[in-house]
């Protein structure tokens, strides 16, 4: 039976029985024919996972009518298909629930005026959006349906729960219902959810991510540590769900949008919803217009203070699609692309924009004295705690892939004993980076310890080796510990311990300045911006450079070390302006390039018409072993390609010939290198096939004089 969708209010009943049936049959029809689901019942459905449904107290479905039955089969079917459910307490906390609902659900049917459970209002998904709502929805329960149950037997001597957690620098103590009343609520949104499912993707308000990403995403259904994340379109008014979620799922499915950023971009939409209900008091698609974006909504955005400029391109985008694709609603707009240049530039203290953001990214790291205070903070934190806190503090991981490395993430390396390789996904830029540990240095041998001291008490506490060195099970599905509890604990170790920041404020920690204090080290120590890119695994030499122009002592360091601070030209006479200029106020002031420096200032370097002239140099001879580095090269090329392409548009339109023909000469240069950087790694990956030809090095034997 094929699922139908509900078209109407009259036949809405008979449409959702059949649904429902529908669904039960995809588990297996006894199901339906069976009201009393015991142990020897559950075992014998296939599907089904769960071993702990027990055999005096079967799951019943008697005393209801026919649509909360099936509601209520359509719910505990994919209940017991989860292994994530697959534990006694998951079964134990739901049994007072459906006696519950078998015993009262005449009185809870007239209560709220329904016939069936998914009617039952939500809070989370209200059909009918008002100017009320702009509040920040959470995800909560129905109220009144949880202090019905919550007068139900037992249930009025049960205490709420504390949970502590930092607010303000302080730890604060809140109370919750028990997990034995919420569970109601918990069964209740699930069939709301689960009627939503019924329609076809493009028409649900309520979209689970596993039916718009595959495990293609690495790690995606990991992360989904006890229930399935979904898109909630109820967010919006109704005038606007259908142009954000056409817009949403379209990107998603051209790979446009990863799981990770969703919540920010769709946040997005949020804020255009609520300039709506600031400016008008009844909405609509009518009234939006070029004029309206371009001049009221930024300025807007603007006084507001919003940063970056993706609130603003982002909603500008999702319009048009909506103009696109709903013609006959919402008029078409051609906002220019010049309005994005009067977005304020959020400011930081070391600059304006993305320039300040990272040069304050970098001063973000902590000090060896908050590290030294931290770490001994978090040594009687939770395990794995501390163990996490090593492993990314000694490599500069990302905080996900940190807490997510494999069991096996370290192993001997097949060429050198001295050594062990730490291989780990990188998620962000979606490929593996494999660091080298040596046996023989303090802080190496260290790190190794605390990986085979963890490997080991995972094996004695799950008796076998688990996917992931910090495992995190949920019935007899495994994932990984969160980054958010642990750094959650250790914010509260830091506010008890009294750790404060360098300016002697409380510390508010977070995971990400251990990455930046790992850069800041390396950069130091004296690591090039190549090895610090490997190091961090960065896809581009960007951030690797904000961590050496950072650094005022490293370049006079650099400078002293080679050539003693001297640059000569290529007349052989010195230049003694190039020190300075390498060194001042903390920016590049002058360009450092293979063999030396350029003394043209690096703000205007994209002006050069031999900028990167080494790629086009028939004398340059490219380094095999930097291959990684001339892919990132190629990568950014293409992106200022591209830029360039419309800045010279843009000026040949406006009138502005000398520029345009300025822009024109740097594109050329700008294509002749990439295909230059192209043919290079072609070479490289082809490993020595050139023209069909083998090519062939010549083996230096070194001899050594006694």
């Amino acid at each position: 039976m094929d699922l139908k969708v509900i078209q109407g209010s009259a036949d809405s009943q008979v449409l959702y029985e059949e649904q429902l049936l529908a669904k039960i049959e995809t588990y297996d029809s006894k199901l339906f024919f069976n009201d009393v689901w015991d142990d020897e019942f559950v075992k014998n459905i296939e599907i089904f996972t769960n071993e702990h449904v027990g055999i005096n107290r079967p799951i019943e479905f008697t005393r209801l009518p026919l649509i909360p039955q099936l509601e209520l089969k359509c719910y505990w079917a994919k209940f017991l298909s989860d292994e994530r459910n697959n534990s006694r307490s998951s079964i134990e906390r739901r049994r007072l629930p459906m006696r519950w609902l078998n015993t009262d659900w005449g009185k809870i049917s007239n209560h709220f005026g329904v016939s069936c459970l998914a009617d039952i209002p939500h809070p989370e998904f209200t059909t009918r959006y008002t100017s009320s709502s702009v509040e920040k929805i959470t995800k909560k329960h129905n109220d009144e349906l949880l202090d019905i149950f919550s007068r139900y037997s037992t249930n009025s001597k049960r205490k709420k729960i504390k949970q502590s957690y930092v607010s303000d620098n302080n730890i604060v103590e809140k109370e919750y219902l028990p997990a034995r009343i919420t569970v109601a609520g918990n069964i209740h949104k699930n069939i709301v959810i689960q009627r939503e499912q019924f329609k076809p993707l493009q028409r649900r308000m309520i979209v689970y991510l596993n039916d718009v990403y595959s495990e293609d995403d690495y790690r995606f259904k990991d992360t989904q540590r006890t229930t399935d994340k979904y898109l909630n379109f109820y967010r919006y008014p109704e005038w606007l769900r259908d142009a954000v979620r056409f817009h949403v799922i379209n990107k998603i499915q051209h790979g446009e949008l990863a799981p990770s950023t969703l919540v920010g971009y769709m946040g997005r939409f949020i804020t255009f919803r609520d300039f709506m209900y600031e400016k008008f008091e009844s909405p609509s698609p009518a009234l939006i217009s070029d004029e309206l974006i371009e001049g009221e909504y930024l300025a807007w955005g603007n006084r507001k203070g919003l940063s970056g400029k993706n609130w603003f391109t982002d909603t500008v985008a999702m319009l048009q699609t909506a103009s696109r694709e709903f013609s006959d609603k919402w008029p078409s707009l051609s906002v220019s692309k010049r309005a994005v240049k009067r977005i304020k530039k959020t400011h930081y203290k070391e600059g304006l924009g993305r320039i300040g953001y990272a040069n304050e990214g970098v001063g973000r790291s902590y000090s060896q004295r908050i590290i030294d205070e931290l770490q001994t903070a978090v040594k009687d934190a939770p395990s794995p705690i501390p163990q996490i806190f090593i492993l990314i503090l000694a490599t500069g991981m990302r905080a996900e892939d940190g807490h997510s490395v494999l069991f096996d993430c370290l192993k001997n390396d097949p060429d050198d004993d001295n050594f062990m390789i730490l291989h780990f996904w990188q998620n962000k830029v979606r490929k593996w980076n494999r660091k080298p540990l040596s046996k023989s240095d303090k802080s190496h041998a260290a790190l190794i310890k605390v990986i085979e001291d963890q490997r080991k008490s995972i094996v004695q506490k799950h008796g076998t080796p688990t996917k992931y060195l910090f495992p995190y099970v949920t019935g007899t599905r495994e994932s990984f510990v969160s980054q958010q509890w642990t750094a959650s604990e250790i914010k509260k170790k830091a506010v008890s311990r009294q750790v404060k920041d360098d300016e002697g404020n409380p510390l508010t920690f977070s995971w990400h300045p251990l990455r930046h204090t790992m850069g800041t080290s390396l950069a130091q120590n004296g690591h090039d911006i190549l090895n610090i890119m490997m190091e961090l695994g960065h896809t581009s030499p960007d951030m690797a450079t904000v961590y050496v122009n950072n650094r005022l002592e490293l370049k006079k360091k650099a400078l002293l070390e080679k050539g003693s601070g001297r640059f000569f030209t290529i007349h052989g006479s010195v230049d003694d302006k190039i020190g300075e200029l390498l060194v001042r106020k903390e920016q590049l002031a002058a360009t450092r390039v293979c063999g030396g420096a350029c003394s043209m200032p690096a703000q205007i370097g994209d002006w050069c018409e031999h900028a990167n002239a080494c790629y086009t140099c028939k004398h340059f001879r490219a380094d095999a072993k930097d291959v990684e580095f001339f892919k990132s090269e190629k990568l950014a090329i293409d992106a200022l390609i591209q830029e360039q392409q419309e800045e010279s548009q843009e000026h040949a339109e406006s009138g502005k010939t000398r520029m345009s023909e300025i822009t024109g000469r740097r594109l050329r240069k700008n294509k002749e290198v990439y295909d230059s950087l192209g043919k290079i790694v072609s070479a490289i990956e082809e490993d020595g096939i050139y023209k069909g030809a083998e090519q062939k090095a010549k083996q230096i034997k070194l001899e050594f004089v006694e």
